[in-house]
């Protein structure tokens, strides 16, 4: 059917370099702000984690079942009928995760705002320049997480369709080719946005990690 690489490492969380880099600024600095709303907004996406582990179960489960679908003879329609309930039935549950994973993600964005906040109050030139190209790049990683959720439901979708093509005892192999080649390349995107995510985490995990030693040095020669 299809391979579908999505998202494994989603989320960084630098809670604990966090609280070490920081020990020594003293009192609730912006920046003290910033990372705590930052050590929140990874919490928030612990679900978002969990729940890319258990779609890609369900993904590979229902390769599964396809796979003995256009293996069983047109004498064993009822058998495939099964095959694709049991398809179908997955995903149904792969909706219900993605809106729990969804959820988990908008969490993380209602901590951001006091992210952006505490970024605004830093008085400190350099460190101000550093922190507002963390929140653009937090802005930039949530916006491709938004087109990989939309991107996601449209191949679930595609799926369904297919799925339910497969129990109709007249299918056709032109239309179901047709129909496969539309969920590969729906799929191909998802693989896309999902990378494009990725790198933005990474590039956040780097950014993360260069403010936190800016802010050490600054406490140091203060």
């Amino acid at each position: 059917m299809r391979q579908v690489n999505r998202s494994s490492k989603a989320r960084a969380t630098l809670a604990g370099i966090c609280v070490l880099v920081l020990a020594g600024c003293g009192g609730q600095s912006p920046l003290k702000d910033m990372q705590d709303a930052m050590t929140k907004m990874s919490e928030k996406e612990a679900l978002f984690e969990k729940e890319q582990d258990t779609l890609q179960r369900y993904e590979k489960k229902e390769q599964q079942l396809y796979s003995k679908m256009v293996q069983t003879t047109k004498d064993h329609t009822k058998t495939v009928s099964s095959y694709s309930d049991q398809a179908l039935a997955s995903a149904t549950k792969r909706e219900e995760h993605l809106k729990t994973e969804k959820d988990s993600m908008d969490q993380s964005k209602k901590e951001f705002q006091s992210v952006k906040e505490s970024a605004g109050r830093i008085k400190d030139a350099a460190l101000k320049d550093q922190a507002d190209q963390t929140v653009k790049l937090i802005e930039k990683r949530y916006a491709s997480y938004d087109q990989l959720y939309r991107e996601y439901q449209k191949a679930l979708k595609l799926d369904q369709l297919l799925y339910q093509s497969l129990k109709k005892k007249d299918k056709g192999y032109e239309d179901l080719k047709s129909k496969l080649k539309t969920v590969n390349r729906s799929y191909s995107k998802v693989r896309k946005e999902s990378k494009k995510f990725n790198q933005y985490t990474d590039q956040l995990n780097e950014h993360k990690k260069a403010l936190y030693k800016a802010a050490d040095k600054e406490a140091k020669n203060s």
